[in-house]
């Protein structure tokens, strides 16, 4: 059983479609065919009942690969942000700090009775995971 309902506006910018209801027990009825034509032929979305429960969604190939490009997209968008996020943080930092106050790495590998030239050779080997 199809049953219309009103469109529904996600508004991430990224979805906007009609849905349709179908029973889980539809698929058992021998509408399973059909309906997935409609779904590849039309396009068509479909919201799985299961106990008049929203439970699982039926969409064409098409729509989630553009689902999972969009997805993708997204993420790197958010890791964008995110990066210069920190970006600006560390800026704040940095410009908040008085450089005056810095030592010197040789004088401080000195003073603690380090070699800095061993130091530096020992750094190229370690692999960080």
């Amino acid at each position: 059983m199809k049953a219309s309902i009103k469109s529904m506006d996600i508004d991430y910018g990224l979805l906007n479609f009609t849905q349709h209801l179908v029973s889980i027990s539809d698929f058992s009825r021998g509408k399973t065919s059909q309906l997935f034509d409609d779904v590849k032929n039309n396009n068509t979305e479909y919201v799985v009942l299961k106990n008049n429960q929203p439970t699982a969604m039926v969409i064409s190939l098409d729509m989630y690969k553009t689902l999972v490009e969009k997805a993708m997209k997204m993420e790197q968008l958010l890791d964008r942000i995110e990066e210069n996020r920190l970006l600006v943080q560390a800026n704040n930092v940095v410009n908040k700090t008085d450089v005056s106050s810095y030592e010197e790495f040789d004088d401080i590998c000195e003073d603690l009775g380090f070699d800095p030239g061993k130091i530096e050779s020992e750094c190229e080997s370690v692999e960080i995971e």
